[in-house]
């Protein structure tokens, strides 16, 4: 099966993995005190951990072809585009980061859905 597997597909698992080891590596630092961002307490860094777990667990389904994860990860896409639009909106001064993150949700999303992933994930 592994052939099978579309090439997007293993991008945005990948990209996945890499975006959840940022969430705990960026939690644990919180929680050891070498990051102390404004405003970010220890609930915040454990809820990050926690996401990030979940994340990582959910792009290894996805590498397996899960459906359900594909699901998941077009929802984190969708509130992607969602926060990507409202940010525009609150502040259009500050359009590069909004811009460029609704695209990787957009990009992400196709991504999942093109005929190669849906027969991947039909399985």
């Amino acid at each position: 099966m592994a052939g099978q597997r579309p090439g997007g597909v293993v991008l945005i698992a990948v990209l996945a993995w890499i975006g959840a080891i940022a969430q705990i590596i960026s939690g644990i630092l919180v929680l050891t005190r070498v990051l102390s961002p404004q405003g970010v307490g220890t609930e915040s860094a454990w809820i990050a951990i926690v996401v990030g777990v979940i994340s990582f667990i959910v792009a290894f389904f996805l590498f397996s072809g899960s459906n359900i994860a594909r699901i998941l990860v077009t929802i984190s896409f969708v509130l992607s585009l969602l926060t990507a639009i409202f940010a525009l909106l609150a502040n259009p001064a500050n359009f590069v980061a909004p811009i460029l993150s609704g695209l990787v949700a957009l990009i992400g999303i196709a991504l999942l859905y093109t005929g190669r992933a849906n027969e991947f994930f039909r399985h």
